[in-house]
């Protein structure tokens, strides 16, 4: 039998995984950014309206759902911590579906370098 406690630990599971996904998207933009064509990236960004309501979306939901499970955290509601780490972990969600939406834009506009190339020939000029 599935208790409360047993759901809690999992979805505090999730959002440590999420933060694993979220740090390694943060790196691959981080690689990728120096060999972005700028102006390509801007004409695709700007231009792009489903991109941008995308993004608005994205980032009201990772500021709103933090803010509700902050806002109840501290009440006497019995049997809602399962409900406030569900918040929290949705608003991570968006956060990371944001960060990969970038990523993905980022991507397109990259020229196309092994990082492990790159990493090699950093490495030599030290």
């Amino acid at each position: 039998m599935i208790n409360e406690y047993t759901i809690y630990k999992y979805i505090e599971f999730s959002i440590f995984a999420l933060y694993l996904v979220l740090i390694f998207l943060f790196v691959q933009i981080w690689f990728s950014w120096k060999d972005i064509d700028k102006k390509e990236l801007m004409l695709k960004s700007i231009i792009d309206e489903s991109f941008f309501k995308k993004n608005c979306v994205y980032i009201f939901l990772f500021s709103f759902l933090p803010l509700v499970h902050e806002l109840f955290e501290g009440t006497a509601i019995p049997n809602i911590i399962v409900f406030l780490e569900l918040f929290e972990f949705l608003g991570l969600v968006a956060l990371v579906l944001f960060v990969y939406n970038w990523y993905n834009v980022l991507k397109t506009c990259a020229n196309k370098k092994s990082y492990l190339k790159e990493l090699a020939g950093s490495s030599r000029n030290q």
